[in-house]
């Protein structure tokens, strides 16, 4: 599903702000991918905390996308997660994000909130906000 989000920063100017504040959420049903059993818990059909956390990310990547200028993206750079309660496979998560940028830096602070309103996780998170293409290049293998 797609994020939802909003700047606090009506003026929008293109690229990343000194301070400024965007929030957003989605939310989407656990699958079976997500779960642990795929992580070597066997039998374990709830969410996992490698996909709590990577969903997380995703959530932060969509809603900072109408923040950011043309040629540019986010990669994370550290987190602090508590995996606090389990939500089974079917049931509908929510990952609420609230990020402020500053400069290149992205301070992200997460809940991530089961259908009856229970906190299965919390933390923060700093994302980095980068040149697409130089990045892109780092990662190319060497010719010759």
């Amino acid at each position: 599903m797609a994020a939802s989000g909003a700047a606090s920063d009506p003026a929008g100017a293109a690229g990343a702000g000194q301070g400024r504040r965007v929030e957003g959420e989605r939310t989407r049903v656990v699958r079976e991918d997500d779960c642990a059993t795929r992580w070597g818990n066997e039998g374990l059909m709830v969410l996992s905390t490698p996909a709590m956390l990577g969903l997380m990310e995703q959530t932060c990547v969509e809603v900072l996308a109408p923040v950011l200028s043309s040629g540019e993206m986010t990669v994370g750079v550290g987190v602090t997660l508590t995996h606090a309660a389990a939500a089974g496979r079917g049931e509908p998560v929510t990952y609420r994000v609230a990020l402020t940028v500053a400069g290149r830096d992205v301070e992200v602070d997460f809940t991530v909130v089961g259908p009856t309103g229970t906190v299965l996780g919390h933390g923060s998170h700093r994302r980095r906000i980068v040149d697409r293409a130089a990045f892109l290049r780092r990662l190319a293998p060497p010719t010759g």
